[in-house]
């Protein structure tokens, strides 16, 4: 791909994420994970850094021949939006090749795993090209080898919650 493909593809991404945010079936990655929300001691910053990620230039990506930060994903579901803003998409001449996911502390488990799981088919499906998944923590930096497998079954799972739930609802 050249350049101006890969800027078309960040400036999509961006735009689906925008449209996704205001979705009423938008569900965070955190969420669909199952994982507790935030329980590393720099969740807070985290968070707040997040919130504010709303200046990702598609320039700063394209023009550089490798840069990582925090970038907005989303993707649309059969029962909704999944969305969420990875703490790290690694970018070498545009194109997206690994998702890290920082962890402010040193206990990861199936959780974390499914979370940056699903980042890794976010980047997939956004920008057609399979990243290298990690999960990096105070001492060590973890690959997550068959992320794909967690990912569909982490989306399997929870579209059955879902639906349990909306289930239980109607008969309620």
């Amino acid at each position: 791909m050249g350049r101006i493909e890969e800027y078309k593809l960040i400036r999509e991404a961006l735009a689906r994420f925008e449209k996704a945010k205001q979705s009423k079936n938008a569900y965070n990655v955190t969420q669909v994970a199952g994982g507790s929300r935030g329980k590393g001691s720099s969740a807070f910053i985290g968070r707040q850094v997040h919130r504010e990620l709303w200046s990702t230039d598609p320039d700063q990506i394209v023009n550089l021949d490798a840069v990582s930060l925090p970038f907005p994903l989303a993707w649309q579901f059969r029962f909704g939006w999944v969305i969420g803003i990875p703490d790290l998409v690694t970018f070498r001449d545009a194109q997206p090749i690994e998702v890290i996911e920082v962890k402010s502390y040193d206990n990861i488990g199936n959780a974390e795993a499914r979370q940056a799981s699903l980042y890794g088919l976010l980047v997939q499906l956004n920008f057609h090209t399979r990243p290298r998944v990690y999960v990096k923590t105070l001492r060590d930096k973890f690959e997550i080898e068959e992320w794909e497998d967690i990912a569909i079954n982490t989306l399997l799972s929870f579209a059955a919650r879902l639906e349990r739930r909306e289930k239980h609802a109607q008969d309620e």
